[in-house]
């Protein structure tokens, strides 16, 4: 048996990129509820609404991570050799 080499995917790599998808999606929805509450509060312009913001704009980048490291993974498990 030898040790799997850098071509092959990895099972770790494939739980991170899923467990970034995933919470991405819930910190998503997080942040539209946190937007809409302070919008209808009348906060347009306000820290609370650029602090929404920022946690959607957090959500979308660890979903393109997410979504990377699973193509990253997939790819090395069908690559040819």
């Amino acid at each position: 048996m030898t040790a799997p080499s850098q071509a092959e995917g990895s099972g770790l790599r494939l739980i991170i990129g899923g467990v970034l998808a995933v919470g991405s999606v819930f910190t998503a929805v997080f942040g539209f509820v946190t937007l809409i509450r302070t919008l209808e509060a009348g906060g347009y312009g306000t820290p609370a609404m650029r602090q929404a913001l920022l946690i959607l704009g957090s959500a979308g980048a660890g979903l393109g991570a997410g979504v990377a490291t699973i193509i990253w993974d997939i790819s090395k498990r069908y690559e040819n050799k």
